[in-house]
């Protein structure tokens, strides 16, 4: 079975909600993520939250034009997380029938993440919402082994799994074949130049303004590609908005998803 193909909104992270729904149709996507909850201080916090027209807006488009929610964004798990407080977000999430919720663990502490975690995952699933823990290299969670041991420790959720942040917290295609199938969320897939970045300021530069199209790096993404469990999705979270020659949303998106579907039809992957 072909790999869903999912337009991450980081890709194009300067649309609101119901504006990355209409994008995410016109360049050919039926899967989309949504970001209902900024990653750092500087993102737009959009009125996504509870019964807002922005939300009555981006369900009349979602409907409108065929499109899914695949995965919305993003919790982000520390010592001091108050999981009742998330619940807006997992009611926003259910609203907008999404499948996943994104995780990131910003403390070191593996055993207090799973604790954190499973009480997470408890709340999401009454609002049939799987948790999917992405592990990042400049935050607690910084690698592929410590987000595969608290998934273990916690006993749910899966593991998102980043092609970037694979390469820089130093995995290998290799550590992708070891992750049991129960242990999956998702792929996200992107590429960047071979040599990895000196400082965590230019880590985080490229990762959330300079990535380059599938293809058009060093990322050894063929080979991750083939060691994807069956039907697993694939999301395509490129930010490109450091780049000089900007494309326009829509074909932005569309570039990025024929770059895609040109790698994995070269990997002989579906």
């Amino acid at each position: 079975m072909p790999h869903p193909l999912c337009l991450a909104h980081l890709s194009l992270i300067e649309l609101s909600p119901p504006d990355m729904v209409t994008a995410a149709a016109a360049a050919g996507f039926e899967l989309v993520s949504l970001r209902l909850a900024p990653a750092s201080s500087g993102e737009v916090q959009h009125p996504m939250i509870g019964d807002t027209p922005m939300m009555r807006e981006t369900q009349a488009r979602l409907q409108a034009l065929g499109v899914a929610v695949h995965d919305v964004e993003l919790v982000r798990l520390s010592r001091n997380t108050d999981i009742p407080a998330c619940e807006p977000l997992m009611e926003a999430a259910a609203r907008l029938n999404a499948r996943q919720v994104l995780v990131a663990g910003d403390d070191a502490d593996e055993s207090l993440m799973a604790e954190k975690l499973s009480a997470l995952a408890c709340l999401g699933a009454r609002y049939g919402l799987r948790m999917g823990l992405e592990f990042m290299p400049w935050r607690g969670i910084r690698n592929l082994a410590s987000a595969a041991r608290v998934v273990r420790q916690a006993g749910v959720g899966g593991i998102v799994v980043d092609a970037i942040h694979l390469d820089r917290s130093g995995g290998s295609v290799t550590d992708l074949g070891s992750l049991p199938v129960a242990q999956w969320a998702f792929f996200q897939i992107c590429d960047a130049p071979v040599r990895r970045p000196d400082t965590e300021a230019e880590l985080l530069f490229q990762a959330r303004q300079a990535r380059l199209a599938p293809g058009d790096g060093g990322l050894d993404l063929t080979n991750m590609l083939r060691a994807l469990p069956p039907d697993i999705v694939i999301s395509i979270e490129v930010p490109l908005h450091a780049h000089p020659d900007l494309l326009p949303p829509v074909p932005r998106a569309r570039r990025l998803r024929e770059a895609t579907l040109s790698l994995m039809a070269s990997a002989h992957v579906g």
